[in-house]
């Protein structure tokens, strides 16, 4: 005949729920990865973000020392303050702009950044004669103990990279616009980036994307460039802070997405919920028993 008595006392349901509850993953970050001489891995690869108040809190839980926090308009240096970690870049459209504005600022980042491009924000004489400009850069980020990173368009990257490169410590080379044609980046990436790399042996060289369209295939994308790269940038925008955690989650595995985060609490608060009712079960079939 079978017993009318439950399997588990509700005192041995609760001590069961007590230890599923502290089996429970934190949300504390893993162990962060240090730097490699070879590059296995892209979690291994530096990571360059534009930020805003809304990235601010990514880039904080993401970043390790090397990674860099930048704004792309010296107005916006302020929002560099509430950067905890890594290092701080503010980007310059022209030679002049830089001589005029960096003294004042020199202190508060690590890096000037420099874009050079062929659109109207870069004056017609920086454009004429490249080289002097980045070299009159190069002069600025010394006379203030500073790191110089270059930003170039895709044409000047071709034209004018392999002469420029050794005045400058980063290269940035951006793939944005065409990073859903993996063909077309490899074939502007694989062959100029040894030839940077010559130029200047030093050189730290990353790829420019931005946080749109579909995550895996960027991160795809990136993991079949890893061994040309030091690092990767990553240009935002207010409209896909969403795209921006998942990215940056998949290239640091420790960053929790918000919605994950959002998902253990309840499941934490369901857990909690359910050890209160079998406490008050039990205490109540103690009283019935009692009288």
């Amino acid at each position: 005949m079978l017993s009318s008595e439950p399997i588990f006392h509700p005192r041995q349901m609760l001590l069961i729920l007590m230890m599923l509850l502290f089996a429970l993953p934190t949300v504390a970050p893993a162990a962060r990865p240090a730097a490699a001489a070879q590059t296995a891995s892209i979690e291994e690869l530096w990571i360059d973000m534009r930020i805003g108040p809304p990235i601010i809190p990514l880039f904080n839980e993401a970043a390790r020392s090397d990674d860099i926090a930048r704004v792309d308009h010296p107005s916006q240096v302020d929002q560099l303050a509430g950067i905890d970690a890594g290092r701080k870049m503010v980007i310059f459209k022209s030679v002049e702009e830089t001589e005029q504005l960096l003294a004042d600022m020199a202190d508060e980042i690590d890096i000037v950044g420099y874009n050079l491009e062929h659109g109207q924000t870069t004056p017609a004489a920086e454009k004429e004669d490249p080289v002097r400009s980045i070299q009159r850069m190069r002069e600025l980020a010394d006379e203030h103990g500073l790191q110089l990173a270059f930003g170039p368009d895709h044409d000047f990257a071709l034209s004018h990279g392999v002469e420029m490169a050794p005045f400058v410590d980063i290269f940035v080379l951006q793939i944005q616009r065409q990073q859903t044609n993996p063909a077309t980046v490899e074939s502007f990436i694989v062959p100029l980036v040894p030839q940077l790399r010559e130029a200047n042996p030093d050189l730290e060289v990353s790829v420019q994307v931005r946080t749109e369209g579909d995550v895996e295939g960027i991160v795809e994308l990136l993991d079949s460039l890893k061994a040309h790269l030091d690092g990767i940038s990553i240009l935002t925008s207010p409209d896909t802070v969403d795209v921006a955690w998942e990215l940056v989650a998949a290239l640091r595995p420790y960053v929790t997405i918000p919605s994950q985060g959002g998902e253990r609490t309840a499941l934490y608060i369901l857990l909690a919920l359910l050890a209160v009712g079998l406490l008050g079960a039990f205490f109540l079939r103690r009283r019935r028993t009692a009288s």
